[in-house]
This record gives C-alpha cells, sequence and structure tokens, in this order.
C-alpha cells in the first residue's frame, strides 16, 4: 500500500495549562488517579498518556481542574426521557460525568440489569453520595422495560426505543462548578499569623476565586476547582484547601497597612500588633534595619 486512505487519529495528551507543567512543586495527579487502565503515568516533564494503553473511557476529562487533556471526547451515551439506558460502557462512568448528566439532562435514573453491571452500581451510589452533599435528588437503578413491537412503524423499532436518544455532556471541573453555581465543593483556610499577604496565590488562581479588593483577602468558594494552584505556591505554607460542600459563599479577611519599624518599608498584615514585615521577622541581629 502506498499511501493510506485515512488519516491517522491524533494521540491524546496534557495541554501547556497543565498544572504540573505550570507550577514545577504541584502535586496534582488527579487524572492519573482517576484511570481506570493506568494509562497515564507521571514524569518529570508532567503527565503522559500511553495512546496503546488508553481506552478512551474520558474519565480523566472531568478529573482534570484546568482541562488540559487534549484529543479526547466524552462518552456518548444513550437516554430516554430521564433515564440512561443501553448499550452501557464496560467501563463506570466518573461521578463527575454522571453529576453533569443530572443537571444538563435531568437524568434521575438508570435502566439496567444490576448483576450485569457492578461497576455502574457503584458509580451511581458514589453519585448518590454526593448528591446528597448538595441537597439535590438522587437516582434509582430501573429494571429495563421489556422491548415490544410497535407494527404501525415501517422498520418495526421496539416501542421502548423510539424516543431514545444519543448525546455526551460538558466535561471538566470548571464545568460542573458553572453547573451547581449555587453550592461549593471545597473551602479555604488561611493561616494569618504565618501569610505574608504576597498575592502569590491569587495570580496562580486560574479561576479567580482569591482575590485582593478593597482592602481584604477574598475568597470565592463557588468557583473553586480545587486545583490547589494556591497551596503550590504559597512560600510560607499558610494556605489550605479542604474538600467540603456546601452552599457558596465569599470569605473576607480584611488587612491593613503598616511600617516596618525595622527596615521602614511598609507593609500589609491581617494583625494590628505587628510592628515589622514579615522579611524582618524572619531575619536576625538586626540585618534589615534602616
Amino acid at each position: 500500500m502506498l499511501f493510506r486512505l485515512t488519516k491517522p487519529s491524533t494521540p491524546p495528551g496534557v495541554g501547556a495549562s497543565c498544572l504540573r507543567k505550570k507550577f514545577p512543586r504541584h502535586v496534582c495527579q488527579a487524572c492519573v488517579s482517576i484511570c481506570p487502565v493506568n494509562a497515564i503515568s507521571l514524569s518529570p516533564a508532567g503527565p503522559e498518556i500511553n495512546d496503546d494503553e488508553c481506552i478512551r473511557c474520558g474519565n480523566c476529562l472531568f478529573a482534570c481542574p484546568v482541562d488540559a487533556l487534549q484529543n479526547l471526547q466524552p462518552a456518548t451515551r444513550k437516554y430516554k426521557n430521564f433515564s440512561l439506558v443501553a448499550p452501557f460502557s464496560s467501563v463506570a462512568p466518573s461521578v463527575g460525568e454522571l453529576l453533569m448528566w443530572h443537571y444538563l439532562h435531568r437524568i434521575r435514573s438508570v435502566e439496567m440489569e444490576i448483576d450485569n453491571y457492578p461497576g455502574w452500581v457503584e458509580a451511581v451510589a458514589a453519585l448518590n453520595i454526593r448528591l446528597r452533599e448538595f441537597n439535590a435528588p438522587v437516582w434509582q437503578i430501573l429494571s429495563p422495560q421489556p422491548k415490544a413491537v410497535d407494527i404501525a412503524r415501517r422498520r418495526l423499532l421496539p416501542t421502548n426505543e423510539v424516543d431514545v436518544q444519543s448525546g455526551v455532556v460538558a466535561c471538566g471541573r470548571r464545568a460542573r462548578r458553572q453547573a451547581f453555581h449555587g453550592m461549593s465543593e471545597y473551602q479555604l483556610s488561611l493561616d494569618t499569623l504565618q501569610c505574608m499577604l504576597c498575592g502569590a496565590c491569587s495570580r496562580a488562581c486560574p479561576e479567580e476565586a482569591i482575590c485582593f479588593t478593597d482592602g481584604a483577602f477574598e475568597f470565592s468558594s463557588s468557583i473553586c476547582t480545587g486545583c490547589l494552584s494556591c497551596e503550590a505556591v504559597c512560600p510560607v505554607q499558610s494556605i489550605y484547601i479542604k474538600r467540603l460542600p456546601g452552599e457558596k459563599s465569599v470569605s473576607r479577611l480584611p488587612y491593613m497597612e503598616k511600617r516596618c519599624d525595622c527596615c521602614q518599608r511598609k507593609f500589609y498584615t491581617f494583625s494590628p500588633e505587628a510592628d515589622c514585615c514579615p522579611i524582618c521577622q524572619r531575619h536576625t541581629y538586626g540585618m534589615r534595619e534602616a
């Protein structure tokens, strides 16, 4: 054969927005942890996808907090009314994907034989735990409807397949935050005694969930995807993100401007009692005295 009649598909990969590529100290391994066949591994350059091992399940797409996965598509699934229906993938979907089906298509059940798809049963159970955290209606697993033939239709389709549709859902934690914008999945904890108010966390946050405005440190929980970039760049490890579902909120911590008694430079602090800037506090023997 002298040439190919079809263009080979572009192999899956990880783009430049990957947190491990942007921040050398980042410890994100969301895609690695969720891959059911261990097709994603970590290298000094960041995550790498083995094209031969990847089964294109799309689970990694829903786990990545910054939509860094490339040349992959979410699975196409069939649904009727408010139920997902057969055929079902051998690899169960992630909770992140099912949450999007819940919101975008108002799916509330799965029609399947429980004994045939144990992975799906576990996925629905995990989904229901998350839905209860959001105070949302849970899913049910229903027995498949018996197939009856409608002889009035030319193609003699089973009547329970007439209204079956196919579709995909938007993927990624960002899409999930937009869908469930009234709720938050993560909360921030800040050690105000250690924080230097350097602003690194705000500059690193890809969602702009952290900002400094009107003399206050502000955190918007509803748009935080839990990417942990703020933790990765904090020079004094004063900031922590933890998974804590609840209603969305905006936290404000006022700070003030003061002048350092040691170096006479301006600095910002949460404490009215602070007399020295964070840098001078870490120097000994008056090394920075004016």
